[in-house]
């Protein structure tokens, strides 16, 4: 899913910054959105996986292999295991960082946030809409047990990531683009 055609929720936009939406006091906010609207280009990559378990903290997907005690729960809990690579796209976050008023660049890395928000979401209507089956749980690399070291092993699952996407991950599990999030998903 690599054309999404994004399109921002002004309204929500607004209220997620606190700021009333067409008031004099949103005027900046609407300067920079005007031309920051257009920008982003979000992508998702994502596949039903199957997972099998090693040990009580390790589980292996396409002979990969991760460790996390709460991965290896969550594969006995869920019968669908879905690795996925979500991004905001390398456009937005350069357009961020030609940035100099520390307001653009809020509004700029927020607007990634939304773009990243809006693939997350298309990933899980088209799991609904394909598979029938409603995503319950996400498990990102850092968090739960789950480390980076193991985490970025998602990109592995998958190819030409960088070719596809513009996303790379670096040696300590870190996404550039920043505004890039990689998890797996579980669902019944």
């Amino acid at each position: 899913m690599l054309d999404l055609g994004f399109v921002l929720d002004e309204k929500k936009f607004y209220d997620h910054i606190r700021m009333e939406l067409g008031s004099k006091r949103a005027a900046p906010i609407d300067r920079i959105l005007t031309v920051a609207k257009n920008i982003p280009h979000p992508k998702v990559m994502y596949g039903l996986a199957q997972a099998k378990i090693i040990d009580e903290t390790h589980f292996a997907i396409d002979e990969i292999t991760f460790n996390s005690k709460v991965g290896v729960e969550k594969i006995n809990k869920y019968a669908s295991v879905i690795p996925n690579i979500v991004t905001s796209g390398l456009e937005i976050e350069e357009y961020c960082l030609s940035m100099k008023n520390v307001l653009d660049q809020y509004i700029v890395m927020e607007l990634c946030n939304f773009a990243c928000e809006f693939a997350r979401d298309t990933m899980k209507k088209d799991l609904k809409n394909r598979y029938q089956i409603d995503v319950e749980e996400f498990l990102y690399p850092g968090e739960d047990g789950f480390n980076l070291d193991s985490g970025k092993n998602i990109f592995k699952l998958f190819e030409g990531v960088q070719e596809k996407m513009g996303v790379m991950v670096s040696e300590m599990g870190l996404p550039t683009p920043s505004r890039t999030a990689y998890s797996l998903c579980f669902a019944r």
